[in-house]
Order: C-alpha cells, then structure tokens, then sequence
C-alpha cells in the first residue's frame, strides 16, 4: 500500500493500511510527521509573538518547536508503551513509537491552536477548535494504537487513560 491510501484510510479511522506500508519507512514517515509537528507549533507561536522577539528570534522560537515536539512524542510513546505493555500488550517500543509518529499527521490542525492557547488569551473559538481537533487527533492515535498492541478496546481505554492523566499531570507540572 501506498503512503497516500495509508493515511486516508488512517483518518477514516481504519489503521490497516499503515500495517501495509514498507517498514523500513515508517522510520522516515515518523520524522517528517513528527519534524512537521513541531514546525507547525513554533512557527504559530514565533508568529503570535513576533513583537516580543524579532530577527532571528523568530526563526529559533519556529526551529525551536521541532525538538520539544520529539520531546513530548518520545515521552508520551513511552508512558503509553508502558502502560500498555503492563495490561497486555504486544507491541516493542520502537513499533509503538513509529506508528504513534506516523498519527502524529492528525495533530497537526492541533499544533496551531495550542500554540494560541499559550501564547494569548483564548476565546471561546479558539478553545472549541482545539478541542475538536484534539479529540480527533486522540481518536485516531487511539486507533493506532488499539490496532498496534492488539488489546481489547476496554484496556486500551484504561491504559491510554492513564497515560493521558500522568502525561497532563507532567505536563502540569513543566509548565
């Protein structure tokens, strides 16, 4: 299968067809999803802050967004391999960490609202299309990894619940 029919059947929540691709893209698939990312969110956030910092400012606060986006998808693949492994999964870390950046392509519409929430205050609007998009996004890295550890759906609830609590609570406390 090709990388365009994998991710369309992707965001129609079928996560078949990322099974289907050569693995030894996945890898690269992950990068530039995950690269993308974290381009994405420092580029809004050096945009929406473009008073405070100027020159070059802009371009490491936009550069900037590309290692804390590996940062957060290494931490949260880890937390969620671990607590899927401990209820039964399957996966190797690596497996779980290539296919949860190759989802990462839903969070993208995500990126740019976060980066609004944080660096002004947020409107009604703003709040409503971060939640939309970050529900999807969730739904289909929940499906993802529903399909990659092979769990019924009520533990990968509970372990992705719990992932989620201590990931937010980590955040939290980081910020």
């Amino acid at each position: 299968m090709n990388y365009p029919a994998a991710i369309t059947l992707l965001a129609r929540l079928d996560p078949t067809g990322v099974r289907q691709l050569p693995i030894n893209h996945l890898p690269w698939i992950c990068i530039c999803h995950v690269s993308l990312l974290g381009l994405i969110y420092g580029g809004t956030a050096a945009f929406l802050s473009r008073d405070l910092v100027s020159g070059q400012g802009i371009l490491r606060l936009t550069l900037a967004g590309i290692p804390a986006a590996f940062l957060m998808h290494a931490g949260a693949a880890l937390f969620i391999w671990v607590f899927l492994k401990a209820l039964g999964g399957t996966a190797a870390f690596l497996t779980a960490y290539f296919f949860i950046g190759v989802a990462a392509i839903f969070l993208w519409p995500v990126a740019p609202f976060l980066a609004m929430v944080q660096v002004r205050t947020p409107d009604p609007i703003i709040l409503t299309a971060l939640v939309l998009t970050g529900v999807y996004g969730l739904t289909v890295t929940t499906r993802i990894i529903h399909h990659v550890f092979d769990l019924s759906i009520i533990r990968t609830v509970i372990a992705l619940s719990a992932a989620v609590i201590y990931i937010g609570c980590f955040l939290y406390l980081w910020m």
